[in-house]
């Protein structure tokens, strides 16, 4: 279906439907974070089933856009490099939380180093699923590794056999914020 849509209005409209279940998740998980803490509990449940829905719901249009790869070997490269943009996760996170507690927010700093946390058992699983899981020519390293300077994302390969609007798959930064790496 992508390859029929490509370049389209209906493609627009179903990358914008997916922003806007992604942005519905974040607000129900926020509201159920806030009713929680005004021991609403039946509400905050309420809350977070709704947000699940909307993350499967923005997971679904993504996917009809590609947005995230479909093919086996492009999907162990797409995860090889979201570990390690969850390594850069831990390390960018883990420096956040400590600025949040100099800041003097001790307990708010506290849960976002529980994110960093997160990130790195996420980095952990990733990388155990590439090395159980992937084909060897993925797990060969690349001539050229290009890292986004915002999510840590590592791409392998020609970039500049892209397009001129491809975007992070992770954080959706064009491709200016990529480094050559090494």
């Amino acid at each position: 279906m992508y390859a029929e849509m490509k370049g389209s209005l209906l493609e627009e409209r179903i990358k914008g439907q997916a922003q806007a279940e992604l942005t519905g998740a974040g607000m129900y998980f926020s509201l159920a974070r806030a009713a929680k803490e005004h021991n609403l509990l039946e509400v905050a449940d309420s809350f977070k089933e709704l947000a699940l829905e909307h993350a499967a719901q923005a997971s679904y249009y993504a996917s009809l856009v590609g947005r995230y790869p479909y093919e086996e070997t492009e999907l162990w490269q797409f995860i090889k490099g979201l570990s390690k943009a969850e390594e850069f996760g831990d390390v960018m996170i883990s420096e956040l939380a400590a600025q949040v507690k100099e800041s003097g927010f001790a307990e708010t700093a506290e849960m976002v180093k529980s994110f960093a946390a997160q990130h790195k058992h996420h980095a952990e699983v990733t990388a155990q699923l590439l090395e159980k899981y992937a084909p060897k020519s993925v797990k060969d390293k690349a001539n050229k590794r290009y890292v986004c300077s915002v999510c840590g994302f590592v791409y392998e390969g020609e970039q500049e056999n892209e397009p001129e609007n491809y975007t992070c798959p992770l954080c959706s930064m064009p491709k200016e914020v990529f480094a050559l790496e090494g």
